[in-house]
């Protein structure tokens, strides 16, 4: 569980939980994970994931969710959701399966609030969009360690516009009905469209209005009723997702300058300044320490891994 960040995990008598798991990580830098095992509680939170959601779908056996006031029995027909280092309680039942699938802030971009407003809740399965999600995650988890890296960028891409879609009304003002809200869901639409052409480094406000059908007048008051501009939503979506490349395994043979310019810097100089202006350190300084993490990471997991075999042992 070390490497889904996911909080201390036991079974109800204290015993080491035996299972297996599979897990993927995307090119965005959501992980997948199919969990199989026996009785256990994943209860707390862990600080460590980082800002993103997450979801959770029952594959096989029973289960019980509970964050806050939010209780559920879950059934397989519905997704449940939560923010990110939220305290949240998962009792699964004995031969259980579940997908967790976390979704880091970087992918989601501008197209929700943020995902602290979205605490705990469960999205509906069984008709329109919702089914058609829960439809996909039931497939993937199917596939998953089969499918490849290059075979699983749609797959994000879809989950993340039918998550958004869904997710559009739970929080904040996107909830509001009235020009507001009618506003704030067009603004949504274009955002969508915006991250298909992040990449182009020729892409201004004029040439992404002609894109989705608006005066470019338009498409600057849009930003500025919520509060932002369209070159700074465009700089920050840029920046954060060359963050997630430089410290993924999928992108570590590439230079820094290639993952600047493949998300529309046409300078590294002026990406370097920008990167340390908005993270605090260097792209440099970044790579490294990302790479120092998953090495720690990976002696944690070993280390935990061999005083399971330890106590495992011992039950024998």
């Amino acid at each position: 569980m070390r490497r889904l960040r996911l909080p201390f995990v036991s079974d109800p008598g204290g015993q080491p939980v035996d299972g297996q798991m599979i897990i993927q990580t995307s090119t965005m830098g959501l992980q997948f994970a199919w969990i199989e095992s026996g009785r256990q509680v994943i209860d707390g939170r862990e600080l460590e994931q980082g800002e993103g959601l997450w979801l959770l779908v029952l594959l096989k056996g029973d289960a019980r969710f509970s964050a806050d006031k939010f209780s559920v029995n879950v059934d397989n027909k519905m997704i449940v959701f939560g923010a990110t280092r939220h305290d949240s309680r998962l009792e699964v039942s004995e031969n259980n399966a579940i997908l967790f699938v976390r979704i880091p802030a970087v992918a989601l971009g501008g197209r929700l609030i943020a995902p602290t407003h979205y605490q705990a809740g469960t999205l509906d399965g069984n008709s329109g969009v919702g089914r058609m999600l829960i439809s996909m995650l039931h497939i993937l988890a199917d596939e998953i360690g089969d499918i490849s890296t290059q075979d699983l960028r749609p797959v994000e891409l879809s989950l993340i516009e039918m998550l958004s879609s869904k997710l559009l009304g739970v929080a904040g003002k996107r909830s509001l009905g009235g020009a507001e809200g009618a506003r704030a869901a067009h603004l949504h639409r274009i955002q969508q469209t915006l991250e298909t052409l992040i990449w182009d480094p020729d892409l201004t406000i004029a040439k992404a209005a002609d894109e989705v059908g608006v005066s470019p007048r338009y498409l600057q008051r849009l930003f500025a009723a919520d509060n932002r501009s369209f070159s700074g939503y465009l700089k920050k979506r840029r920046l954060e997702r060359c963050h997630a490349d430089l410290i993924s395994p999928l992108h570590a043979q590439e230079s820094i300058s290639e993952v600047a310019y493949r998300w529309g810097f046409s300078s590294s100089a002026h990406f370097s300044r920008s990167f340390r202006d908005h993270f605090g350190l260097s792209p440099r300084e970044h790579r490294r320490s990302g790479l120092a993490n998953q090495i720690e990471d990976e002696m944690k997991v070993n280390k935990l891994w061999g005083q399971y075999q330890e106590l495992s042992k011992d039950r024998l």
